[in-house]
This record gives structure tokens, sequence and C-alpha cells, in this order.
């Protein structure tokens, strides 16, 4: 149904409702007819900074939406408007430029945007226990930590970014990381767009047709979570990042969404909130049997081995030993009901993003108060539960991202992590990984 048409239905029947009512009904009509709006192109501009939580959340889903459109053949980053969520072929962000295809070996110009895309090969696991924590900048490079999921395989993940990005990357040689750990001045311009996904191993037992799915070269470990090799494999999405550099924004927006079946639900009960896993339902990282002792808890003994923080398993595990985990924090409830209002939009039922859902919209509620720089991150804290695992009590995207630098470099970069996977022009530059 037309969108103009649906919305002047409603209005013209709330004609003889006082005027009070009239305008709260005005705007929670408005507000129904954004949320079942479907656009191939994302926000042109964020709700005000005084807009309520739902707007956000809307603005996260429509951005989230248009981000998943069908890619247009040959143009990378661009949607192929003729069509709709749910067709064949990759999706938008899906054309981006990784950090594999922006930061080359020796630090070289990594050359247009628009060069034929290469097959997918992931190889980052996560550096979960790490993130958000003092030893991020401390060390050189940390190694082998992991989120493994319930049927033994590790979580996989991958980082890229759109046109705007990578066109000021290269303007400025900022692929280069002797150029780019001198730079005191980083600033992306308006309109850039960073997306980290999170990506498991589809097993026999799952059900693909409820992920975002893509054949993949995977790097192998080890028992101990040594590399040992490469094979492909059948992934897929479990989560997705996708953070905005907004008009009005100097901060960022951070939206974050999730397959639906990561991790149990949570419910209120007493006064309290528990776990309530659907019967029938295989979570891929929450188990119901496994203790609480045992949740959220990093597989990792981490030692210092030369310049390195190596992961070594814990007492009694390996590298194939899943890692429990559940929600720390539940869903805000407005943030449910906008993903139930996106997730039942008829014209989405065609794609796999109705077994998506958004964990929360952070962004600054004061941008422009020169007392706090960080501009007060709202709701205070933001996790993933893929990529936030071992964290999540205190885990916020925007704190964490406002201490990223470049490699080796006191100077901040604009809260974008990308400049980690910089290479120098002579020899190796040791990254720290996120």
């Amino acid at each position: 149904m037309n969108i103009s048409i649906r919305l002047t239905v409603v209005l013209l029947g709330l004609a003889n409702l006082p005027a009070q009512a009239l305008e709260q009904s005005q705007e929670q009509a408005l507000r129904q007819a954004q949320a079942t709006s479907l656009n191939c192109q994302p926000p042109s501009t964020a709700p005000a900074t005084n807009a309520s939580q739902d707007l956000f959340d809307q603005y996260s889903w429509q951005l989230f939406i248009a981000m998943n459109w069908p890619a247009q053949a040959g143009q990378r980053g661009d949607p192929d408007c003729s069509k709709q969520p749910g067709d064949p072929g990759y999706t938008v962000w899906q054309t981006y430029k990784t950090v594999e295809e922006t930061f080359l070996p020796l630090g070289a110009d990594p050359g247009p945007w628009n060069t034929p895309q290469l097959a997918k090969s992931l190889g980052i696991i996560n550096i979960a226990a790490l993130k958000n924590s003092s030893q991020v900048n401390a060390v050189d490079q940390a190694v082998g930590g992991w989120l493994i999921d319930q049927a033994g395989n590790p979580t996989y993940y991958d980082i890229s970014a759109n046109e705007t990005s990578y066109n000021y990357i290269v303007a400025n040689q900022f692929y280069n990381a002797d150029v780019v750990s001198r730079a005191n001045n980083i600033n992306f311009p308006y309109g850039v767009i960073e997306v980290k996904s999170s990506w498991r191993i589809l097993t026999t037992n799952d059900n693909a047709s409820r992920y975002l799915t893509m054949l993949a070269r995977v790097a192998t470990f080890d028992d101990q979570g040594q590399r040992t090799g490469v094979t492909e494999a059948y992934l897929g999405l479990v989560g997705l990042h996708v953070i905005t550099k907004v008009n009005g924004y100097p901060q960022w927006i951070w939206s974050t969404f999730e397959q639906i079946d990561n991790v149990a639900p949570k419910t209120m009960v007493n006064g309290v909130w528990v776990d309530q896993p659907a019967a029938g339902t295989a979570y891929s990282y929450f188990n119901p049997s496994a203790p609480a002792a045992t949740l959220n808890q990093s597989p990792c003994d981490w030692q210092t081995q030369g310049a390195h923080l190596v992961c070594v398993p814990k007492p009694g595990t390996t590298f194939q030993t899943p890692n429990p985990l559940n929600r720390f924090t539940p869903i805000a409830e407005i943030t449910n009901e906008v993903n139930a209002r996106y997730r039942s939009d008829p014209d989405l039922q065609r794609s796999v993003l109705k077994y998506y859902q958004l964990i929360t919209t952070q962004r600054p509620l004061m941008p422009d108060n020169p007392s706090n720089p960080l501009g007060q991150p709202t709701p205070a804290l933001s996790a993933n539960v893929t990529m936030e695992s071992y964290i999540q009590p205190n885990s916020s995207c925007m704190n964490c991202h406002s201490m990223a630098t470049p490699v080796k470099s006191p100077y901040k970069s604009d809260y974008s992590y990308l400049f980690k996977f910089a290479n120098a022009p002579v020899g190796n530059t040791i990254k720290d990984e996120e």
C-alpha cells in the first residue's frame, strides 16, 4: 500500500478527536508509517539530538534495510533499486572495501574505489576479552582471542567501509602506516559508514533460511587456537555493527544488529530479568544447561610472549570448547516495539532481514557540548553479544572508539579503528587488533 495513502487514511479517521489527542495520534501514525516504509537509499539526515529513542531506532532500521538492499552489478556500494530485499546477490555493504582491500602490504596505494570484487576471505577472530580495556592500547598485538559457538566452531569477523571513507583514506595516503601514524588531524567527512560483521559456520543442523549467508574462505585453527590453514565454509551472519558519521553528530551514530537466534530473549520475573529460551530453538551461543558462572566468560588465559599478548586456552578447554553467552542488558522495550514493526513489514517477508533485530542505537545526547567531548553516550551501554561477548556489563561503542588511534600513534583517529590495519612501506607494521 502506498505510504502516503495509508497515512492519509489514518489521519482522516482522527479528524474529530480533541486537539491534544489528535496531535498525539498524528505523531503515532507518522511513526508507524515511517516504520513500514522501505527505501533502497539510506536516510539523508539523522533525528534531532533531542528526539526519542524510537526515532533513532527507526533511523537504524532504515539504514539497515538500505545497506542490505541488493547491490548494483559492477558498481560497488550502490543499491539496485529495481530489486527488493531478499533478491539474490551481494548486499550493498557486502560490496564495500574491506580492510584487506584498503590496507595493502607495504603500504601500497589500493587504487580506485570501483575495482572488481574479490572472493570473500575471513581470517579475523574476535578479541572480545580485550576490547574496551586499557590493554588494547598497551600492547602491539593481541593474538588468538575467540568466540566459539555451540557447534564448536569459531566466529569470524570482517571489517569494511563505504566509498566516502575509502576516498578520504586514499586522498590522504592514510593507507600508509608511516603517514597515518604522524597525522594529528584525522577527521572523516560526513557520510562515512563503517561496518563490522560477525559470521558463524552453518552446519546441517542449522536453518540457513534464517540467515544472510555467503560462501567464503576462512582460517582454520588447531585446538590451541593457532592457525593451520584455510578452508571454504558456508557462513551465516550473526552480528552487524554499523557506524555512521552524520551531519550534526561528530561522535557518530552507532547501530548494532544481531540474528534473533544468537541467545535467548529475556523476560521480567518477580522484578528480575531472566533468560527465557523458546521451546525447540537451538541457539547459536546460548546453552540453557550452562551454569550461570560460566556465561560470558573469556576463554583465555592471557600470557605475554615477547611483544605479544597471547590467548592460551583455560585449563580443561580447547579452541573447540563452546563459549556460552547470554545477554547482560535486555533489549529496551521501545526498541523491541520498533523491531516488531519492521520485522513484520509485509515487504520484508521475502527477506532474511525479518530474522534480525536491532539491539540498540547509541548516539551523543549533547554532541556540541565543549565540556563533554564524548557528547554523553545515550544509552550509556551498547553491546552485541557476538562482538562484546565478555565485556557486556560496561560495553560502550562510543567510549571504546573514542580511544582509537593509528598504530603506534599518540593521536586520535576520529572514532575509527581502521588504521590499526595499515602497513608500512618497509618491513611489517605490528598491528593492534580491535
